[in-house]
């Protein structure tokens, strides 16, 4: 948490404030992942407009979870880099971009804004390297540890008429 009442800026002025940050277990799709075990450092840019607040958050970390492909586990880095704002005086009914959803009177959550900045920076797919490999449909070998023994997939043949339009040369 942030006291920003205790900072006392002036329009125009900017201070930078470094946080600890302990960033929870991530569920997502009913599959965990961990940050590290260790705070991570925020930096939190904080400028007074005259307007209002303007806020930047950047932090470096990693998650661990299961690659998407094969299972086994994979970390990831994830660099943040987030901004928010907060009007002095917002409308009533004001748009989201005059509210910022982590300052609640003085105090700017930090924790919670870092672990939902996390969670929008997470790719789609967590692979533990690029290029791997996955399980084996048939009988869910790791194939990034070699070749298993079963026979290779049967084609599709709904596709077979598509095919005889490509003739003899596919490419």
């Amino acid at each position: 948490m942030i006291d920003i009442a205790q900072l006392r800026l002036e329009p125009g002025e900017e201070r930078s404030v470094e946080v600890p940050v302990a960033l929870p277990r991530i569920a997502i799709g009913g599959v965990d992942y961990a940050g590290p075990a260790a705070p991570v450092v925020a930096r939190v840019d904080l400028t007074r407009l005259p307007s209002g607040l303007l806020l930047r958050m950047r932090l470096a970390t990693t998650i661990d979870g299961p690659c998407h492909r094969c299972l086994e586990e994979a970390r990831i880095p994830v660099a943040i880099d987030a901004r928010e704002y907060q009007a002095d005086a917002p409308a009533a009914g004001a748009e989201s971009e005059e509210v910022c959803d982590y300052l609640q009177g003085d105090e700017l959550d930090v924790a919670t804004w870092a672990a939902d900045a996390v969670v929008l920076a997470m790719p789609h797919k967590i692979l533990c390297r690029e290029d791997c490999r996955g399980l084996c449909p048939s009988c869910g070998a790791n194939l990034n540890a070699g070749p298993c023994d079963c026979p290779p997939p049967a084609g599709d043949d709904r596709w077979g008429p598509l095919r005889g339009l490509l003739g003899d040369d596919p490419a």
